[in-house]
């Protein structure tokens, strides 16, 4: 048996045992983080083609993305300065709009490197389909410590029966780290 036959052996026997992974798995929600520095990592399309492959494989998929790298970059770049309590962000009246359009254009990223599938795989031209809404309620943090967090906030609400019927509908749902208040 030369190596081609025995590498082709091999995958079936490893595709075989991982059948039962897939089943196990299927139909089953996954909800993924992708941080800003995974947004950023050269690695991306691969990240993406695993997705794809298991949204294929029947996984509902809930995608939320970060920024933090590429918003620090932004206010840097603009001259704002970045400032951190306990390591969250203190969002002010002055970053709140660039703050806004750096995650609408990482959220536009994502959902344009999803639509066009990946190029020279198994999984291009499949049909991939991104949902985005606004079923994340946020609240302000306030202030704490003598702290004030500004436009900062955390999640008051999850729409999750919206975001089940769109995974239901075969849709991956993208989130991103920016939510709205009432």
């Amino acid at each position: 048996m030369d190596i081609k036959e025995q590498d082709s052996l091999s995958m079936i026997e490893w595709f075989r045992a991982s059948t039962s992974y897939i089943n196990a798995h299927r139909g089953k929600v996954f909800v993924v983080l992708l941080s800003g520095e995974a947004l950023s990592d050269k690695n991306l399309s691969n990240v993406i083609y695993d997705l794809t492959l298991l949204h294929s494989l029947g996984v509902k998929l809930v995608l939320v993305h970060g920024a933090r790298p590429q918003i620090s970059a932004a206010l840097e770049t603009s001259g704002k300065d970045s400032q951190y309590h306990r390591n969250i962000r203190i969002t002010g009246a002055d970053c709140i709009e660039t703050v806004t359009q750096i995650v609408g254009g990482e959220s536009a990223r994502l959902e344009a490197l999803f639509s066009m599938g990946i190029s020279n795989s198994p999984m291009q031209g499949s049909d991939v389909r991104l949902c985005r809404g606004n079923f994340v309620t946020a609240k302000p943090i306030g202030i704490h410590d003598g702290i004030d967090y500004q436009y900062t906030g955390k999640v008051r609400k999850i729409r999750s029966a919206d975001i089940l019927r769109q995974l239901e509908q075969n849709n991956i749902v993208l989130l991103s780290n920016l939510g709205y208040s009432l």
